[in-house]
C-alpha cells in the first residue's frame, strides 16, 4: 500500500469504527439526519394519504363487490364488447374509454376506464347482460380513494407527482436504514418497543423498531414509485444487471397500411386459436385501426401475474405481438416481475392482504411518530416561546 493511502484508509477505518460504536458522534450521520428530517416533513401529509388509501385498497375487489352486488354470472348472455363501447360512448361522450375489463365471477359486471378532455380518470361499470351502465348515485368510496392513491386527483400530473413523492419514501428509509443504527453494544434495543418509559420513549422506540421491520417492503414501495414513473430506464438497469428475456416487452411490427377497420368482437373470438388465458381486459386505440392490446390470465381469472399480453393490428385483426408476461427466465425477469404483486400484495390469499394492509398502515405510523418526534425536539419549543 503506498503512503499517500494510508491516511485515507486510516480515515475509512476510524469513522467505520466511529459508525459501529458511536454512530452519533459522526458528521455525516447528523447531515443524513437533517435530510431525513426535512424529507419526512414534507412527506408526512403525502405518507399518511398513500399509507391509509393503500391499506384500503388491498381489499377494493371484496369493497366492490360488496358495494355492487349482482347476480351471479351468466357467461352465455353476456353483452357483446360493441355494444358495451356503444352504450359507454352514449352514457359518456365527453370522456374516452380505454381500457374494458370483462366481467369475472368475483365482479360480475362490465367495468369501465375512461379518461377525460382534462385527463381525469374516472371508472364505471355495465350490466354483464345488457350493457347499460350501472345506475350510481355517486362515484363509489373506493374507486375515489383509487384515485387518490394512483393520480392524487390530479390525472396524468398527480400521477408524475405521486412517483417522485414515492420516491421520497425510498430516500426516507435509504437514511432511516442508516441512521437506525444505535451502536454496536446496544443495537438490539431498536428492535423492539419497551413500554416501561414514558411516551416520548415509546413514541421514538415505535418509530425506530416499525421503520426497521418494515425497511425491506417500504424501500421496494419506493422502487415500484421509479418503475412506475419510468419503466424503461429502470427496465434498461436491470437488464443491465441480468439480461431480460421473459419480462421483455416484444416490438411490434409496423402495421400494415388500410383503410378499414377490425370489429373488436372479431378480435375477442379469434382469441381461443390464440391463447388458452382467461379474456381479462381489452386495451381500446385513441383512433379507430390503433393497435388493440387484449389481456388473458393464464391461472385463475384476475390474477395478473402471469398472462399472455396479444396486440392486434386494428386494420386488419392479425396479431403483431404475442408477450407471455410471467415467464421469468432470468433474475432480471423475477425483478421486474415482482413490481407489481409485491407493490399491490392482492395475489397470495386473504392472509397476505392482511399483512399487506397492516404494512401500509405502518408508513402512516412512521409519518406520525416522527412528526411527533420534531414536536418534542423542536416545535413545542418554538410554540412556547410565542
Amino acid at each position: 500500500m503506498s503512503p499517500l493511502r494510508l491516511p485515507v484508509w486510516n480515515q475509512d477505518t476510524r469513522m467505520l469504527s466511529t459508525y459501529l460504536h458511536h454512530p452519533q458522534k459522526l458528521w455525516l450521520r447528523r447531515a443524513l439526519f437533517q435530510v431525513h428530517l426535512w424529507a419526512g416533513i414534507l412527506l408526512s401529509l403525502y405518507a399518511v394519504v398513500i399509507s391509509l388509501s393503500g391499506a384500503l385498497l388491498v381489499f377494493q375487489d371484496e369493497i366492490r363487490l360488496a358495494s355492487l352486488h349482482r347476480s351471479p354470472l351468466d357467461r352465455t348472455r353476456l353483452a357483446s364488447l360493441n355494444t358495451v363501447i356503444a352504450c359507454t360512448h352514449e352514457r359518456f361522450p365527453a370522456s374516452r374509454l380505454t381500457y374494458v375489463q370483462f366481467p369475472q365471477s368475483n365482479s360480475p359486471w362490465w367495468t369501465l376506464y375512461l379518461t377525460s378532455a382534462s385527463e381525469k380518470q374516472n371508472i364505471a361499470y355495465a350490466d354483464a347482460t345488457t350493457a347499460s351502465p350501472l345506475p350510481l348515485k355517486r362515484r363509489l368510496f373506493i374507486d375515489f380513494m383509487l384515485d387518490l392513491h394512483v393520480y392524487l386527483l390530479a390525472g396524468r400530473t398527480g400521477f408524475i407527482v405521486n412517483c417522485i413523492a414515492g420516491m421520497g419514501l425510498l430516500l426516507l428509509a435509504i437514511t432511516g436504514a442508516i441512521l437506525w443504527w444505535p451502536g454496536l453494544r446496544i443495537w438490539t434495543r431498536a428492535l423492539f418497543v419497551s413500554l416501561r418509559h414514558g411516551w416520548k420513549r415509546i413514541n421514538y422506540d415505535l418509530h425506530s423498531a416499525v421503520g426497521f421491520w418494515t425497511l425491506a417492503i417500504v424501500s421496494w414501495w419506493g422502487i415500484t414509485a421509479v418503475y412506475f414513473l419510468l419503466p424503461q430506464q429502470l427496465s434498461a438497469v436491470v437488464n443491465f444487471v441480468s439480461p431480460l428475456a421473459g419480462m421483455k416487452p416484444p416490438t411490434a411490427p409496423h402495421p400494415e397500411l388500410s383503410s378499414s377497420v377490425v370489429p373488436l368482437d372479431h378480435i375477442i373470438a379469434a382469441l381461443p386459436r390464440i391463447t388458452p388465458g382467461h379474456l381479462s381486459g381489452i386495451s381500446l386505440p385513441a383512433e379507430p385501426g390503433g393497435q388493440v392490446t387484449v389481456y388473458a390470465d393464464l391461472r385463475s381469472p384476475g390474477d395478473f401475474s402471469h398472462r399472455d399480453i396479444i396486440t392486434f393490428d386494428g386494420h386488419t385483426g392479425n396479431v403483431l405481438t404475442i408477450w407471455h408476461y410471467g415467464d421469468n427466465r432470468t433474475l432480471g425477469d423475477w425483478l421486474l416481475w415482482l413490481m407489481h404483486p409485491l407493490h399491490f400484495g392482492t395475489l397470495w390469499g386473504l392472509g397476505v392482504k392482511i399483512l399487506w394492509s397492516l404494512l401500509g398502515l405502518c408508513v402512516a405510523l412512521l409519518s406520525v411518530t416522527g412528526v411527533l418526534m420534531y414536536w418534542n425536539r423542536k416545535l413545542r419549543k418554538w410554540v412556547s416561546a410565542w
